[in-house]
């Protein structure tokens, strides 16, 4: 099995990818070992100019759409310099190029196959990270109180009874179809108490993530932030999300720390006062 077919697994299983194609026949588009970003693809939404990952007849090619039959359900399929290779079924376009070398591709994260996205547990060296359910606010209602928490984003603790209330609207999910929310708390493995939560805002349509994150007063300066974040922002990296964002008061330290080591960096744009801190699209997997 060649490398493309490989990848062409991997995307066929709902992944998203990043290798080094070789070979000319997509050049200037695509050079030789150029690193290359696929997601999966709606075939429906794909047109001509296109970069896909497909099969035709047996063979996996990352070419380009060069004639599309909608109501075929089926696309022709060409290198860069004029060399068809055939036609082939929507049910075997199997990817879409999103990026080369980091360069996206116009229009392509909107050509996704938008997946599920639903929170999964995950794991760290010290963390536990559990989708977040209305029964944690009983513990959380604690974990939360200390009042120095809000010395940046303004409010007061909120009662057990309104956290409760606000975690069942949480994982309800976002009245907004095009949006999911996301959740979860943090459990200190050994002890299992609950140290604080993460959170990310995904739009797929748009690869976008926002993440947020909140670690209680008595846990703070452990690096426990910088370790959930991380592992969300790995995680995220499997789906079809191209930016993680973040928004971060500009005194705030200690969460600029945390955006940084979840691979942000800050930029001149400020939203209420808080700085948008956006990743270049390449970031840290989460530590073992």
């Amino acid at each position: 099995m060649g490398m493309l077919d490989t990848q062409a697994d991997r995307v066929g299983r709902g992944e998203t990818v990043e290798f080094r194609p070789t070979g000319g026949s997509m050049a200037p588009l695509v050079h030789s070992r150029q690193k290359v970003r696929v997601a999966p693809a709606d075939p429906g939404l794909v047109e001509v100019g296109d970069i896909v990952l497909a099969r035709v007849a047996g063979t996996v090619y990352l070419h380009l759409v060069s004639a599309v039959d909608a109501p075929r359900r089926r696309v022709q399929i060409s290198n860069n310099h004029g060399h068809v290779n055939g036609w082939t079924g929507y049910d075997r376009v199997l990817g879409i190029c999103l990026a080369v070398d980091g360069v996206p591709r116009p229009g392509a994260a909107a050509k996704v196959r938008r997946l599920p996205v639903r929170p999964v547990a995950l794991a760290t060296a010290r963390l536990e990270l559990l989708p977040l359910r209305p029964e944690h606010a009983d513990e959380m209602s604690l974990v939360l109180s200390d009042p120095a928490l809000h010395s940046f984003t303004g409010g007061a603790p909120l009662t057990r009874d309104a956290l409760r209330a606000r975690y069942e609207r949480l994982t309800a999910g976002s009245p907004d179809p095009a949006v999911v929310w996301a959740n979860w708390v943090l459990r200190l493995r050994g002890t299992g108490r609950l140290v604080g939560t993460v959170q990310a805002t995904v739009t797929p349509a748009q690869g976008l993530a926002e993440l947020a994150w909140v670690i209680g007063v008595p846990w703070q300066g452990e690096g426990f932030a910088s370790e959930a974040a991380r592992a969300l922002a790995a995680w995220l990296e499997q789906l079809p999300v191209d930016r993680l964002v973040a928004h971060i008061h500009p005194d705030h330290a200690a969460s600029a720390a945390v955006a940084r080591a979840c691979g942000l960096r800050p930029t001149g744009h400020r939203v209420d006062g808080e700085v948008r801190w956006q990743s270049s699209g390449v970031r840290p997997a989460a530590p073992a």
